[in-house]
């Protein structure tokens, strides 16, 4: 809510919403948040602010809003937020981001910030981080049909902390023309997570992907996830992992 102000001349000074004689504490802090950077990874992006006894705002911002000077009311307290983008096939879900059972996560960015919001201006700079994992997969044989299931235990992220929900997550991606099967895997909380080749004779591959990327160095903890690209031969076996570094600016699940 944008603050407007309007100059009043009047001989009734108790008009006046926070006179000097009150307690400040109970007048309106107003908090400024910087939203400059946001253009990067949205169009939109969701607001949402709480104390810890109350909920204190929930707004969507549109990019062409994307200012220095957003700014919400909120009680002189130390203030909660978040700032989300991305979100399209996945809910929120309270104070959570939920991937619905069968989908995939969707190309989330998150922030959150505790803010002390004890005067009558506070100030937070937005600054999104990548919550998820683009994953492409190429299976070295293009003459038969494979399809591919993923699973992990985890489905969704705490927008209070930043950490993955736990719970079942199962997707099934459809190979591209030039048989690549690409997927979204939300942030991880531990190295519980299995795909499944199934060939064109009936045979179930698993693979310990939760493991074969731990190996690889990848970190599940860093605060933008990079992306990642298997190769598997089907008849082996054996599958290769190259993690591709993250960078800022860059989706790199629209051009892997």
């Amino acid at each position: 809510m944008k603050r407007i102000n309007i100059i009043l001349v009047s001989i009734i000074p108790l008009l006046a919403a926070c006179s000097v004689k009150e307690d400040r504490d109970e007048c309106p802090c107003w908090l400024q948040i910087d939203l400059s950077t946001c253009s990067h990874y949205a169009d939109k992006v969701s607001l949402k602010g709480w104390t810890d006894d109350q909920n204190v705002f929930g707004v969507q911002v549109v990019k062409e809003d994307f200012t220095p000077d957003h700014e919400e009311e909120v009680p002189r307290k130390l203030i909660h937020y978040s700032a989300t983008s991305g979100l399209e096939a996945n809910m929120n879900s309270g104070i959570s981001v939920v991937i619905p059972e069968g989908e995939q996560s969707d190309r989330l960015y998150a922030y959150r910030a505790d803010v002390p919001a004890f005067g009558e201006t506070a100030y937070d700079k937005v600054s999104l981080h990548k919550q998820y994992a683009a994953v492409a997969i190429r299976i070295d044989d293009n003459y038969n049909d494979y399809s591919v299931v993923v699973k992990s235990g985890w489905k969704g992220l705490d927008l209070n902390t930043l950490k993955p929900v736990p719970g079942q997550f199962t997707y099934t991606p459809e190979p591209t023309e030039e048989k690549v099967w690409y997927f979204r895997l939300p942030r991880q909380g531990d190295d519980f997570l299995v795909m499944e080749i199934t060939g064109e004779n009936g045979y179930t591959y698993p693979y310990d992907l939760g493991g074969l990327i731990k190996a690889s160095g990848y970190d599940w903890t860093a605060e933008d996830l990079d992306d990642i690209m298997l190769g598997v031969d089907y008849v082996s076996g054996k599958i290769s992992i190259e993690v591709i570094p993250w960078q800022e600016g860059l989706v790199y699940d629209e051009i892997i």
